[in-house]
C-alpha cells in the first residue's frame, strides 16, 4: 500500500511539471487557453503580412500569411532568393510566431 501511495505521489509531481511546461509554452506564444486569443485568431489578424513561423519539426522561416482558420494556415513561404512555396500548415504543428 505504501508503494502505491509513493508511486501516486511521484506521478502527481511528474504531471504537475508537464502542466507547468505547457502553460509556459502557451504564455510565451501569447496563446490564452479557452480560445480567447487562439493562434488562428492571431494569424487572421496578420493576413497579408510577413511573419516568422517556427514549426516543431524545423526552424523558423519568413512566411506571408494568405489565410487562416482555427486549424490551418495558408502561407507563402520564402525558400531562397527567388523561390517561394505555397503551403497549408496545421496550426498544431506551429511552435511560435514572431512579427
Amino acid at each position: 500500500m505504501e508503494t502505491f501511495g509513493l508511486l501516486g505521489f511521484l506521478l502527481g509531481i511528474y504531471s504537475l511539471s508537464k502542466v507547468k511546461r505547457l502553460e509556459r509554452t502557451l504564455r510565451e506564444n501569447n496563446i490564452r487557453p479557452g480560445g480567447m486569443d487562439s493562434l488562428g485568431n492571431q494569424l487572421r489578424q496578420k493576413v497579408g503580412q510577413t511573419v516568422m513561423v517556427t514549426l516543431y519539426q524545423d526552424g523558423g522561416s519568413p512566411c506571408k500569411v494568405l489565410d487562416a482558420d482555427e486549424e490551418w494556415a495558408h502561407v507563402l513561404r520564402n525558400e531562397g532568393k527567388w523561390n517561394q512555396r505555397e503551403l497549408l500548415i496545421r496550426l498544431s504543428d506551429v511552435k511560435q510566431i514572431k512579427g
